[in-house]
């Protein structure tokens, strides 16, 4: 009877093993057991976020310092609230940007920035501290452009300029305003 029995191991333990195989491999094939979110809700909240961009050697290219994050399901737009932006070049802060809110879309490398919007180019040895305050501001982050069609007001070093949108070229330095300009320079 022992001697039965152990020829019948291998041919039961074989039926097993094909048997779970059969098992795994229906249960694999069931497919992903996710539901579709709500598009009106946010995929994921966070609050108090620090994001930081380097480039290719290490040296930090922008950090994002916001008091809440959010992202809508099946959307390329990321939204903020309370955010300062902070733009370096070669290492070095440069710039900052702060809004009470906006969104970055992480397609396009767009920025939109509404309410409270504040823009300041640190001095160099060329040109005095530059800052913009605006209500609506828009920023692509590759060429590094900010523009906007709103009411403006700049102030350049001592200089105060007031006008109907700007573009502003961080590469170049230069700032254009678009309409209804009135300066005051002071040299």
């Amino acid at each position: 009877m022992i001697h039965r029995a152990n020829r019948l191991f291998p041919v039961v333990l074989v039926v097993l093993m094909g048997t779970m195989t059969l098992w795994l491999d229906q249960i694999s094939q069931l497919g992903s057991l996710s539901r579709r979110l709500n598009p009106d809700l946010p995929e994921y909240v966070s609050d108090q976020v620090t994001a930081t961009r380097f480039d290719p050697q290490g040296r930090i290219v922008q950090r994002l310092v916001a008091e809440r994050l959010w992202k809508y399901p099946d959307n390329d737009n990321v939204h903020f609230s309370h955010a300062y932006v902070r733009q370096y070049k070669d290492g070095a802060l440069d710039a900052s940007v702060t809004s009470a809110t906006g969104y970055y879309n992480t397609v396009s490398k767009q920025a939109f920035f509404d309410q409270q919007v504040h823009l300041r180019k640190l001095a160099t040895d060329k040109q005095p501290e530059t800052t913009v305050d605006t209500t609506a501001m828009s920023m692509d982050t590759v060429r590094r452009y900010a523009s906007s069609p709103m009411p403006t007001t700049i102030h350049y070093g001592t200089s105060v300029a007031h006008s109907t949108g700007f573009n502003y070229d961080y590469n170049a330095g230069q700032l254009n305003l678009l309409s209804f300009a009135k300066a005051i320079y002071v040299h």
